[in-house]
């Protein structure tokens, strides 16, 4: 049977800390199962195979990858009609549990006695690992504060009168005099991460579908992450659906909007996700043009920039470090596993729909 898998990922590093959607996931979700209690591999190869027993019945799916290990799925999303988000809740705060929400618990599937006899293993990888935790998300906090630098050497000479213009024309390329008689809904994903073997995006798994895709080429701090919050205004006014496709550095950041009726998307394709026009319906966006930084901001710029990538190349440094640390706790938790109770506990979801 034919059916489309997307990827994502589930969390991203950021400036900010460690973020998430999977709250405004639940949202969206008709049934939520919360896995908890194994935080293991385990767990994800289950989320694997439960992906492709869903496909295989026809279903479309969202995969959400783990950040710090790029081939490991958190999160499992089967679409409509069913809506079903099974997710690896073990280390994630999540939202209250409402009546749509189940929480399935694996600690009675751990041999305690296992994980009794590596406790002191167990205590020196977590005090390892919260020290690599710390100097990673300092390093992007770090790296942030370099790239609003960036940012403020940019903004001096941008043309805002001429943005305006510009995002007044986008808005009627893209609606013209559309309107849809229906209440709109607001989604939310993350474009990439940083991950131990540097940034990730998952731009052409999000974009597959989508029949027209604007690519902007401008500079840091000229009004990219604006426009497309605009842009969602104006769709959810009309009657559009909206998926905010959220910056994995900046989490306050738009990086991309998506408008599934339009089919169509609009992103900012600038590093580290910089993408060009290469299939029928793809269009680049300018607003570069309208930025004139001087030689003085140029020569300012190039310094920020080396400054930046070094402390990115830290952030990613200490990210493989805690990575590293992290993989032997899973694989401490894995070997405690209680096969058979796990394999009871997981058959529930692969439901027969």
């Amino acid at each position: 049977m034919s059916y489309t898998v997307t990827h994502f990922f589930g969390q991203a590093l950021t400036g900010q800390g460690m973020k998430h959607v999977y709250n405004d996931i639940m949202n969206e979700a008709k049934t939520v199962y919360l896995l908890k209690g194994a935080p293991g591999f385990t767990v994800a190869e289950c989320l694997s195979k439960l992906g492709i027993h869903y496909g295989n019945k026809g279903l479309n799916i969202e995969y959400f990858h783990d950040p710090l290990f790029e081939n490991t799925i958190e999160a499992l999303f089967v679409k409509e009609p069913h809506s079903i988000l099974i997710l690896n809740a073990t280390n994630l705060t999540t939202d209250p549990v409402a009546s749509h929400v189940h929480v399935i618990s694996f600690e009675d599937c751990l041999d305690k006695q296992k994980i009794i006899e590596k406790q002191q293993d167990l205590l020196n990888l977590s005090h390892k690992k919260d020290d690599y935790y710390a100097k990673c998300f300092n390093a992007l906090s770090n790296a942030l504060k370099i790239h609003d630098d960036w940012e403020v050497e940019t903004r001096r000479h941008m043309d805002w009168k001429g943005l305006d213009t510009k995002t007044d024309e986008l808005m009627v390329k893209v609606f013209g005099d559309r309107k849809l008689e229906k209440e709109s809904k607001k989604t939310h994903r993350l474009l990439g991460t940083l991950t131990p073997g540097g940034a990730r995006d998952t731009v052409q798994s999000i974009t597959q579908k989508l029949e027209k895709r604007l690519f902007i080429k401008g500079y840091p701090g000229t009004g990219k992450s604006s426009m497309m919050k605009k842009l969602v205004e104006k769709a959810l006014e009309r009657g559009f659906d909206a998926q905010m496709v959220w910056c994995g550095l900046d989490s306050n950041s738009v990086d991309m909007v998506i408008l599934p009726e339009l089919k169509l998307c609009i992103f900012d394709s600038t590093e580290p996700h910089q993408y060009f026009p290469e299939r029928s319906g793809d269009e680049i966006f300018d607003i570069a043009s309208l930025c004139h930084p001087t030689e003085v901001e140029e020569a300012n710029i190039k310094e920020i920039i080396a400054n930046y990538r070094s402390t990115m190349n830290d952030a990613i440094t200490y990210a493989h470090l805690f990575a590293e640390t992290e993989r032997t706790v899973r694989k401490l938790f894995d070997d405690a596993i209680i096969v058979e109770k796990f394999k009871e506990k997981t058959a529930e979801l692969f439901l027969d729909i």
